[in-house]
């Protein structure tokens, strides 16, 4: 289970570290505050699965054990692509400093970097091929690949490539993954002393998941077609895979109870759930409302990572936003399943919300002595100049907070000028 993340630059994140996670870990915060960075760190980390070693000439020891991203996801998307994706950018990198060499390694140039910095120029060499295997990188991951990730070592990182902040963090290689990523679009611009500086730069530390057993749930994921590679494979492997999902979403919306899932082709190579009630045609979920589809593929996903995560490979549900398109009771009825299927599962949960619904949730669960009380942490962050500053409420702590100072999503000056408040309290309330 991942027990600690420390950044150094990642999009809008300057520095921050975030700890003591538990099974489910709940990120809430103003806008902009990073917490959909932080799932897009841990995401890129737990990917990254594919072994290579990095190749840096000007430092000592040169060759380091890594690893970098897999082809595909859990859902068989492609990692940046989809990241892309969700900010609007480019699907290809098209300057990407990456060079497919006539050895089938990546040879990387960072034209910002001064020339007498490391990690100006460095590879990525992939193993040895065996038996016919093909390459470790083709043509197609020069615009793919951006990020290596150190695996744990005893050996020290070299001053120029250790991050100050990890310094004053006391991250050491040994006991942590250490991830590089050198994609513009992701790197903090800040001031530029080392060149660690160039990079976003993050190390997580505990047990991280197989990386094909990342599940990323989004605002994309809940409105596409699940990928046919995807569909066919948790058809093939998992068993009752339907059943199990017509058991769960019955039990979310109560009006489909006796009616069964069927997974089928839809559009192209893309799939879909149908609901099939007796002596009725068919409907393809995507034809109920945007609710129902959200709650439909998160059941659909995440049971068929249930159904495949093991002790020793475990997985990550990343969610952003569960309230996404949901009334207030359904939403209820759905985390409550979510919560069952990971409960006795190798799964950690890390989900992002803006719903006091959700937080209420979680305080009832935490009141009722759900259990995983002792397992839950919700983490409200803020962003001050770019240094994350958060703050942790654990178990039953975030019901001492509700009750003793009101809604921790909010400053205390921003509670006392929300309607909401004034409404529970029974105050009228005007604005200005």
């Amino acid at each position: 289970m991942i027990k600690r993340l420390v950044i150094h630059r990642f999009r809008g994140i300057r520095q921050g570290t975030l700890e003591d996670f538990g099974k489910i870990n709940v990120l809430i915060g103003p806008n902009n505050s990073g917490k959909s960075a932080i799932l897009e760190m841990l995401y890129l980390a737990g990917v990254a699965g594919r072994e290579c070693e990095v190749l840096i000439p000007d430092v000592e020891p040169s060759v380091w054990k890594a690893t970098t991203l897999n082809r595909r996801d859990f859902l068989y998307q492609e990692p940046m692509l989809r990241l892309r994706k969700r900010h609007n950018e480019p699907k290809v990198w098209e300057s990407s400093p990456a060079v497919l060499t006539d050895e089938y390694t990546l040879s990387v140039e960072l034209a910002p970097i001064p020339q007498e910095y490391p990690l100006k120029k460095f590879s990525l060499v992939g193993p040895p091929e065996e038996g016919g295997r093909k390459p470790a990188f083709g043509k197609r991951d020069t615009t793919r690949i951006s990020l290596f990730r150190l695996s744990p070592n005893s050996v020290s990182v070299p001053e120029p490539l250790t991050p100050d902040y990890f310094d004053t963090q006391k991250v050491t290689l040994e006991n942590a993954y250490w991830a590089y990523l050198w994609e513009d679009s992701w790197v903090y611009r800040w001031d530029k002393e080392k060149p660690a500086d160039y990079f976003a730069i993050w190390a997580v530390e505990g047990q991280l998941p197989e990386a094909e057993h990342v599940l990323f749930f989004d605002l994309y994921t809940a409105t596409d077609l699940f990928e046919q590679k995807f569909s066919k494979s948790a058809y093939r492997e998992i068993t009752n895979w339907e059943d199990y999902v017509s058991e769960h979403l019955g039990n979310v919306f109560p009006e489909v109870r006796g009616a069964r899932v069927n997974m089928k082709p839809y559009v192209g190579n893309k799939w879909t759930g149908y609901i099939e009630f007796p002596d009725r045609e068919p409907i393809p979920i995507d034809h109920f409302g945007d609710g129902a589809r959200h709650a439909f593929k998160v059941l659909a996903t995440l049971i068929a990572l249930r159904e495949r995560v093991s002790e020793d490979k475990p997985g990550l549900f990343l969610w952003e936003d569960p309230e996404l398109f949901m009334h207030p009771a359904t939403l209820g009825r759905l985390l409550e399943e979510v919560i069952e299927l990971v409960k006795d599962a190798s799964i950690q949960v890390f989900l992002t919300t803006q719903s006091l619904e959700v937080l209420a949730w979680f305080v009832q669960a935490v009141e009722k002595e759900h259990p995983l009380t002792d397992h839950i942490r919700v983490y409200r962050l803020d962003l001050e100049q770019g240094a994350l500053r958060t703050r942790k409420f654990a178990g039953k702590g975030l019901a001492s907070w509700f009750r003793l100072f009101g809604d921790p999503r909010l400053s205390a000056e921003e509670e006392m000028r929300s309607p909401l408040y004034h409404l529970l309290k029974g105050e009228e309330h005007y604005a200005d």
